[in-house]
């Protein structure tokens, strides 16, 4: 319970004004914190004085971090409509919502309860279907039903369990009595949300979170863990456990990622795996690994394609099948979504009897099917005072107000109808006051070997009003941390601590074919994203100062390098006059920020967050961190263009100095970093040919503004002190191994990378992408730049443009057997797509 010492103002000081009297006390609504105006609960009295003693200007320093943590951790909802491809920050409200011992130790019972019976009623429908034959359960709601799917009729889970992972929605009424509104069987979601809120709440608070005896979380997904790896056919010191997602499109992908991060488990997408000889494989550079039981986020009806018959990218063709032959374990099984059905409330207190010899212990919501006579006829006489949805399907739309009735009439079966809900209100921080916000808790329940486990917390759902909360979008709710208080001291658990042994010291840095994919292109956009930056700042700096456009000797070949990445349209060659200097301003504005130029910057980036996204589980929070700042470059257009780049390089630098010194030199870093060098070559050679017509003309500054560029001039200062010169420029940014900026570099880098990559056997001869790395490495190398000089304006190159050209094939060349060899196995990604301007492979 909470400390009632902690934060009590000295007596000597005049107690200010609470910040929770403008909180609003209900009068046909329970109010969690006050029992009547200015009288908190007894539980609620210590954290009610420990936020007056804090102040209004304190809490909304630590409401802005609690926005800045959740932004730099990604936590996001995603809205399918998004038209920027932003999602919605997760909202989380500061203030807990604490709930005492004994009061959790009856929620916890009747939880249990109710995943016990659940489970039962899932063993019957998916079974014997005993229940339907004596008619305890009508016909309509298995038959006609959208979430019983016929293919899984029949299967006995490997594991045994029909619901292993469960939760509830449930609201307080006005007699102060829980009662449970929704249920989910299905893919129950929002866990990962629970366990982000906790995080940054006992870090916002970590005073109060410690001298509170508040039950710790930890132990729930230990619980969740053990129940897995001690079933029977996972029986072994490293169990093939994987969590199966929709990907980056899915709303809660923040969560799917925390979770995979936080147990451990490696984050896949249906296409990462395969079904061969009645089992299903993980799809990885090295060959096919086993997996032994999927943790599945995917919706039931898109879990197979080919047994359900749908078109869709997320499941795993014949996922059912093997789980009919019990040679995978599947969380929860398909067709759990059974559960969520919402009439099916109606008839749980008959079937607790039945099955169980137990009254239900936590209520239902009070509702009506339409499909009996009896109940069909209270709807009806109560229409006025009852809520009308759907009986079956959630996402099904109610009927309009006018059109209830015949609607009831034509299809009773497919329709339901609820009391109004009055849920409970909890204090909320607004800025400079506390008002009250409605609130639903959506807790969580996992079966174990001894039966189901209740994880201590949760999610406290908010919302201004009551629709919002029951129907509305995530986007438009609020969530709260809840604190289950202890009466015993609460001895501290960490995760890490409570899983098995690991079977070995250094295990395999494999990962599937997929993940590789999208990091070799996330190190190929950043590096686009860093060159284009550079390029345009150069050109940015030059309009800066006080010379007009026309004065700049080097402006037209920096122009020059942007017209040939089809950012620019072609040079004037009669100078710069006012209005062509208006129209320059206008296409060096659309480069910075035209979303509908895939060559822009702001199009570069949104790539790069993508890429990135689509590996985040891969990524560490540093990392993601720096990732997020990117969104801030569309959203200052009219900022300063050259500090707004400077800013940005500084982004992509941050990124790829953690890169280096944090990522371990497994698959991972090597991919992504291939990556980088193939597009660093790609841009660095694309610069020197574009350039080199030009250098001994009249722009004999674009020689430094090419070093520029290349981001090797302080390299040339430092080492030559002497004036601009063909050869030594070459030299650096062409032949130097020593400079991690020139073509030698990136091929040596590369030759390095294919020699780690896996094969399938031993083989005695090289792989074609080793060939064709040795061959640009040591092309460059027997590269004689001796006879490279300036004569008459013309620069004198004797076969530098033939090599520069040979490059250009065998690094496209070098991409395609790249991905003929590792990443075939994944369908086509988002980055193959044929885009205007983007260098593909």
């Amino acid at each position: 319970m909470i400390d009632p010492e902690l934060n009590r103002p000295a007596a000597s000081q005049a107690a200010p004004a609470s910040l929770f009297g403008t909180v609003v006390f209900p009068g046909d609504a329970h109010c969690e914190a006050f029992s009547s105006p200015a009288r908190p609960r007894e539980h609620w009295q210590p954290l009610v004085t420990a936020l007056d003693a804090t102040g209004a200007e304190t809490l909304n320093l630590r409401q802005d971090r609690v926005r800045r943590m959740r932004h730099e951790d990604g936590a996001t909802y995603n809205p399918f409509d998004d038209p920027t491809g932003k999602g919605t920050p997760w909202s989380l409200e500061m203030i807990p919502l604490p709930i005492t011992a004994g009061e959790w130790a009856g929620l916890e019972a009747g939880l249990i309860q109710r995943a016990r019976l659940l489970e039962k009623i899932l063993a019957d429908t998916y079974g014997p279907q005993h229940l339907l034959k004596e008619g305890r359960i009508p016909s309509e709601l298995v038959f006609a039903n959208p979430h019983f799917l016929r293919p899984c009729h029949g299967i006995q889970p490997a594991g045994g369990r029909f619901l292993t992972y469960y939760a509830a929605d449930l609201y307080r009424g006005a007699d102060g009595r829980f009662r449970v509104f929704r249920d989910y069987g299905g893919n129950p979601a929002g866990l990962g949300y629970a366990l982000e809120n906790r995080i940054v709440i006992s870090r916002v608070f970590p005073e109060l979170y410690h001298q509170t005896q508040i039950r710790r979380l930890a132990p729930f997904f230990h619980s969740f863990h053990h129940s897995l790896i001690q079933r029977a056919s996972l029986r072994r010191d490293d169990p093939g456990i994987v969590l199966l997602s929709p990907g980056p499109d899915s709303r809660i992908y923040f969560e799917h990622a925390l979770l995979s991060r936080y147990l451990g488990y490696p984050l896949v997408e249906g296409q990462d795996l395969t079904v061969r000889n009645g089992k299903v494989f993980l799809k990885k550079l090295a060959g096919l690994e086993p997996v032994e039981a999927i943790i599945r986020l995917t919706s039931d009806d898109s879990s197979d394609p080919f047994a359900l018959r749908r078109e869709t990218a997320t499941g795993v063709a014949g996922l059912i099948q093997v789980s009919r032959e019990q040679n995978i374990d599947i969380v929860n099984p398909i067709g759990s979504g059974f559960v969520d059905t919402p009439v099916l409330s109606v008839f749980l207190p008959a079937l607790c009897q039945q099955l169980t010899g137990e009254n239900l212990l936590l209520e239902n919501h009070p509702a009506w099917w339409c499909g009996t006579a009896d109940g069909r006829d209270y709807v009806l006489a109560n229409l006025e005072q009852l809520i009308v949805g759907p009986a079956m399907d959630r996402s099904t739309p109610p009927p309009l107000p006018d059109e209830r009735m015949a609607a009831i009439q034509a299809s009773p079966h497919t329709f339901m109808a609820r009391e109004p809900v009055r849920p409970s209100v909890v204090p909320a921080w607004d800025r400079s006051s506390v008002n009250s916000r409605n609130t639903l808790l959506r807790v969580f329940a996992c079966a174990t070997d001894e039966g189901f486990t209740v994880m201590p917390g949760g999610l406290a759902i908010t919302a201004a009003d009551v629709d919002t909360l029951i129907s509305g979008s995530p986007e438009h709710q609020q969530s709260k941390d809840i604190w289950v208080l202890s009466d015993q001291p609460v001895e501290p658990f960490s995760l890490m601590g409570g899983l098995q042994a690991v079977a070995e010291f250094r295990r395999s840095s494999d990962l599937p074919s997929r993940v590789a994919d999208h990091l070799l292109w996330l190190g190929r956009y950043l590096e686009r994203a860093e060159g284009l930056v550079r390029l345009l700042r150069s050109v940015f700096r030059r309009l800066s100062g006080e010379a007009r456009p026309g004065d700049i000797p080097e402006l037209p070949f920096l122009l020059n390098l942007l017209r040939a990445d089809r950012i620019f349209p072609p040079v004037p060659d009669d100078g710069f006059d006012i209005p062509r200097y208006r129209e320059l301003s206008a296409h060096l504005n659309a480069a910075l920020y035209d979303k509908d130029r895939p060559e822009s910057v702001v199009a570069i980036l949104k790539r790069v967050q993508d890429a990135a996204r689509n590996v985040r589980d891969r990524l560490s929070l540093d990392s993601w961190r720096v990732i997020n700042r990117l969104e801030d470059f569309a959203d200052n257009p009219a900022s300063d263009p050259l500090e707004l780049l400077d800013d940005t390089l500084f982004t992509l630098s941050a990124f790829s100095g953690l890169a280096m010194e944090s990522m371990t030199r497994g698959l991972g870093w090597r991919f992504m970093d291939m990556g980088r060098r193939v597009e660093r070559a790609m841009n660095q050679a694309g610069l020197i040919r574009i350039g080199l017509p030009q250098v001994c003309g009249e722009f004999r500054s674009a020689l430094e503004a090419l070093l520029e560029v290349a981001d090797s001039i302080m390299t040339y200062r430092a080492r030559y002190r002497s004036a601009y010169q063909l050869a030594p420029v070459l030299d650096l940014l062409i032949v130097d191994e020593s400079n991690p900026k020139s073509l030698a570099f990136q091929f040596s880098q590369l030759v390095a990378h294919v020699e780690h990559l896996p094969r399938q056997s031993d083989r005695r001869f090289a792989s074609p992408e080793e060939r064709l790395a040795l061959e640009m490495l040591t092309a460059v190398r027997l590269l004689d730049l001796s006879g490279l000089r300036c004569s008459k304006g013309v620069a004198q190159t004797e076969g530098l443009a033939d090599f520069l050209d040979l490059v250009d094939v065998r690094l496209k060349d070098f991409t395609r057997q790249i991905s003929a060899h590792y990443l075939t196995r994944v369908q086509a990604t988002p980055h193959y797509s044929t885009i205007p301007g983007d260098r593909q492979p």
